[in-house]
This record gives C-alpha cells, structure tokens and sequence, in this order.
C-alpha cells in the first residue's frame, strides 16, 4: 500500500465548521437540507481515469475502425461492447455492427520493435507495437516514432489497433490498453476520445472512493475524476500475506476482527481464528471456486461467500455454512454486502443487483426471495457492491463505473442510528442521533423533548437531552401529518467517533482547530482531538439544544481511556465541542514512539467502546 510521507496535513479550505449538523445525514439528506434535488442513482465521477498521458485515459480497448464513409468512428471495448461516435466526442452504443476482419499484414525491410505488426495505408506504412506507434514513407527503411516522447508513449502503450480514414489519411485513430486516441496530422499529436466512452473497468470497491480495476490498478475518486494510485488491492494483499505466512493459496479472503476466512479454487471455505497460523476446515457446500467473502466488522461470525452463482451465509464464524441463494437469478456473483440488524443482503451480479432479506444473527430462512434494485442503471454485469455508514449503497457497474443510491431498505422503515458512524449502538445524555426515513419535527419521550437540529424527507438529526435517563425506551416522532413510535436505547456512556461520508475519522490538528487530512501521517508526540458523541453529561450542565461555548467548555464528567492498537494513549481533556450541538472533543497526545503505517483508535467510557477507526502515524524525524 501506499504509505504517507509527510506529517499532519489539512485538509484544504476543510475547517470544523464544514462538519456541522448535517455531517449524521446521508449525502441525499444533506443535498435536500441545502435546496437540492435526490436522484435514484448517481454516478461517481465519470469513465476516465488521470495517468499522466495527453488526455484523461479510459479502459482497454480491443479494435477501432472507421465507417466507409470515414464519418463514423467505431470500437469493440474488452467487454464486448461496440460503441460509435459520428462527432468524436460522444458515443452510443451500437447493436447491430461487428468488428472487420484484421487488415492484411504488410511486409517491411526493417521492423521497429520486435513483434510490431505492420500495416499499410496508400504510400504510407504504420507498425503498432506494443510501446509506441510508428510511421515510415521508405518502406521500413527508416521510422518515425508517432507516439514516444521522453521514453514513453503520450497516449499510454499496449497497442491493439490503428484505423486510417478513408476520407482523410491524415486521420488516424489509435487503440490501446488506455483506451482511444486519435490525430488530425498524421499521428504528429493525438487526444482522447475517453471522456463519454463507458469503459471503466471497476472490479472491486475498496472503499465508496477507491476502486480496483480489471487490470488489478487502483484508483481513487479526487477532485471530481478517478486517478491512478500506487496502492495494492487489499484482498490480493491479504491472500499474499496469507500464503506467505501459512502457505495457504486462496482464491478469495476477508478479515474481521480476530477472523479470518479463505476460499479456493475447489469451493473449500476455511477459517482462522488466530491470525492465520492455524486452519478449521468447514464441509463443502457447492463444487464451484469461492470467489469472494464477505465479513461483518461488527460481529465477525457473520460471513458471506459467492461461489459461482451460489450465495453461501454462516452466522457461527464458519463452523458450518448455508446456501441462501433462494430465488436468486443464476448468475456469476461478484459482490456482496450485508446489513445484519436489519437483516438485508445485497449481491452484484451479471445480471445487476438484487436485494434480498436474509437474516445474519442467526441461521433463519435460508430461500430468501431477491428483488432487482438496478433497473435504472445502464445493462451491465454488476462487479460489486458496498452499503455506507451515511445509508447510501455503492455499485460498481462493467464499463459505466461507479453509482450511488440510497440504501433502498433503509428507506422503507423509521429507524435510529446513532449521529456518528449510522451504527445501531445505543446512544447517551447529550448524544447525536439521525433519525433514517422520516422528516421529524418533533420527538418526545414522555415529557422530555429531544430537539431536532436537522431534517429532510430522507433523514433527521436530533440532540439526546442531558437529563435523559437510561434504559430502553419508545421515543414518539412527528412529522407534518406523520408520527412514528420508534425504539430508543440510552446508557449513561456510549461513545462513538465520528467518520465521514469515506468512513475516515474527523480528527483536528489541535493546534489549528482544521480537519486532518485522512490519507496523511500524524506525527508521533503530537496533540490530536477526536470528534466523537456520546459521552454523556457535563460539568458544568449545559442545556440541550444549545451550542457549547467558545471558551472553557464544559468537561465530560466520567473518565474518557484511549488506545492506538491496544496501547493507552494520554487523554489530555474530553470536553463538549466549542460552538457545536452534541459534539465531544477528545484531546489525545500522540506517543513519542509510534511505529510507521496505519494504527487502530478506539476511545472507552463506563466499559463502553467506541467504533475503531484507522490513523496513519509517522515516527519522529532523526537528527539531521
């Protein structure tokens, strides 16, 4: 993976301000609350991808040629797909074409790399090699590299095919690995016909911003457009690390917790429950290769696993597994995701993703009926899919990219989460709450207000009040004309770290009160505050609803304990968030020692502990 070189960085223009009320609604939510519209699917950036070339690159493509007339351009993507474009800028899918024949190979008295196939066109003569594409008017004799500049191709390499114009042999168009290029002079330069072609290969979503591609490259969503990262496919990392370690060859792997699962290549599902030194077989259930696993972080012994067009489930932590494929379309299965309280699995699948109730707590019905839920989307084999903690799900879609809905089960019912990371843990005197699927204007437990700070048709946010008691209550929602009786648990503590919409912490530099950049190191010995909710009443009382003053906050009246992987980290002060209704501020002081990588943090109060989330740390620099 690619690790961070520098120490604390702020995140540009991003200031505490920014992660106000809105930051427990879902983005739908937060785009209502701000006048804009919610559409069914929205899609993440586009189909491009920066490396570095002369234009945006886009996938493999596998031919290109022009029409007779020469006024149409058409190529055959590695899915398949055959799109044309008559003003080279935007392309449609085309049903009725095929690709030509390979043009007849011409002969040359000199090649310019090894292998390069050779084509002719009038006096003119091309070779497309794997690197570069050339052009020679003395029959090979001599060549003119078209494509190479300081040592590489501008339009990226692995060559497929050129196609000349028939209208004008000045234009030429080119296909690679990178997708399609085209020149007006002669192959002198080129540009990208990327930016409309729907050819981004995501395989995997490593997160809702960072996708693995078919070539097994990752990339992240920044600034709006997909760039290309140094960074590993972390499933490919865990099976190598597996098969150094313990010699296990698996075709698929997923950690939780203290679990780890592995599949083969022959469907056998095994399970470690010590970091992989030892192995538990369980019985076969189907004869197809295990493709992919899935794992609950939150209660490991919960697991999915795709075999073919098989969707296997355990609730044990793979002592025995079950075949919950139902009435499930038979299709290759890419991807899966699972909401266990709610009891909702969603798969990616050739023929798209379906929606399914299967429950995760226990073994219940195992012939769970699925329900399409990608019929707005393009017509496209569906490689995964991945349900956020803001209530949105993420597909990655064959050659048309990334899309994003709200979670379509989670918009059916009235339930509470908790304002910080949307888990279903309880909540505390003072904590934040959203309310998903109901526009509230009022809650009520008996004669105690809960205040709502923020509200849209899609979700709602409201303040614990501090004089809450404990227990297990039925808080009573209203909306306009609406009213809803909903379960509501509150302990005196139950702590929980606020993570944005990418499930990275909101961490601030202590000394500049901004937001931490998430993909840079915070540097040993230096002074951090968590957000986090949760921690229950102050000193002095502060009243509900109220923003926390500026100065001299007041103070969490328990004992707040912190650790980075299991070391106590000094907790300087756990006050109320100066200016911020239902926010903490817990002040860490990093150690003097850490070592490079990434870290585990979690926060604990009255034995009640937090959601552990991800700090990348940096040792101090040595004495020059």
């Amino acid at each position: 993976m690619c690790r961070p070189k520098a120490s604390v960085r702020i995140r540009r223009g991003v200031s505490l301000a920014v992660f106000s009320v809105l930051a427990g609604l879902s983005p739908a939510a937060r785009a209502q609350s701000a006048g804009e519209p919610v559409s069914t699917w929205k899609q993440i950036a586009g189909y491009t991808v920066g490396e570095g070339l002369a234009d945006p690159a886009g996938g493999p493509v596998t031919n290109v040629w022009y029409s007779p007339a020469g006024n149409r351009l058409l190529v055959e993507t590695a899915a398949g797909r055959i799109f044309e474009t008559a003003d080279f800028q935007h392309w449609r899918l085309n049903t009725t074409e095929t690709a030509p024949p390979t043009p007849p190979s011409a002969s040359a008295a000199n090649l310019p790399e090894a292998n390069a196939r050779l084509q002719s066109a009038g006096s003119r003569l091309y070779a497309v090699g794997e690197s570069n594409i050339y052009a020679s008017d003395d029959n090979g004799r001599s060549w003119l590299n078209l494509t190479g500049f300081n040592n590489r191709s501008v339009i990226g390499g692995a060559f497929t095919a050129l196609a000349v114009s028939a209208a004008n042999a000045q234009e030429l168009s080119a296909a690679n690995r990178f997708g399609v290029w085209r020149s007006l002079d002669g192959g002198l330069s080129w540009r990208g016909l990327n930016d409309d072609l729907p050819d981004l290969t995501a395989r995997k979503l490593v997160n809702r911003r960072t996708v693995v591609l078919a070539d097994s490259t990752v990339v992240n969503y920044d600034s709006g457009a997909w760039v290309h990262t140094e960074d590993i496919d972390p499933d490919l990392t865990l099976r190598l690390a597996l098969l150094a370690r313990s010699r296990m060859l698996f075709n698929a792997a997923a950690q939780a917790g203290g679990l780890i699962y592995g599949g083969t290549g022959d469907g056998a599902l095994q399970v470690s429950r010590d970091n992989g030194a030892s192995w538990s077989d369980a019985a076969h259930v189907v004869s197809a290769p295990i493709d992919r696993i899935w794992a609950d972080a939150d209660r490991p012994e919960s697991a999915l696993a795709a075999a073919g067009s098989h969707l296997l489930r355990t609730v044990n932590g793979g002592l025995f597994w079950d075949d919950v494929t139902g009435s499930l379309p038979q299709a290759p299965i890419h991807g899966m995701a699972a909401d266990r309280s709610a009891g909702v699995v969603y798969v990616a699948t050739d023929r798209g993703v379906f929606s399914g109730n299967v429950p995760m707590n226990d073994a219940g019905p195992a012939a769970p009926e699925w329900k399409a839920v990608s019929r707005d989307l393009p017509a496209a084999a569906a490689w995964d899919v991945r349900l956020n903690p803001d209530n949105t799900l993420t597909v990655a879609l064959d050659g048309y990219g990334v899309f994003e809905t709200p979670a379509p089960h989670r918009t059916r019912a009235v339930r509470i989460v908790n304002g910080a990371d949307m888990s279903d843990r309880a909540a505390a005197p003072g904590s934040l709450i959203s309310v998903l699927g109901a526009n509230v204007q009022q809650g009520r437990n008996g004669a105690v207000s809960y205040p709502v700070l923020a509200a849209s048709t899609v979700s709602s946010q409201l303040q614990v009040p501090f004089e809450a008691a404990a227990g297990v209550f039925q808080l009573a929602l209203e909306g306009a004309g609406d009213r809803w009786t909903v379960p509501l648990t509150v302990k005196d503590a139950s702590p929980a770290i606020f993570v944005d919409a990418e499930g990275s912490p909101l961490i601030l530099d202590a000394s500049s009160g901004l937001v931490v950049d998430p993909n840079i190191a915070v540097h040993a010995n230096s002074v951090v505050q968590v957000l986090a909710t949760g921690l229950g009443k102050v000193t002095p009382d502060w009243p509900t609803g109220v923003p926390a003053p500026l100065d001299s906050p007041p103070a969490v009246r328990g004992a707040v304990t912190a650790y980075l992987d299991g070391t106590p980290v000094t907790v300087t002060k756990a006050t109320l968030a100066p200016g911020y209704v239902g926010y903490y501020l817990v002040e860490l002081q990093i150690p003097a020692i850490v070592n490079r990588g990434t870290s585990e943090l979690r926060i604990l109060m009255n034995g009640e502990e937090s959601n552990r989330v991800k700090l990348y740390l940096e040792p101090d620099q040595a004495p020059q």
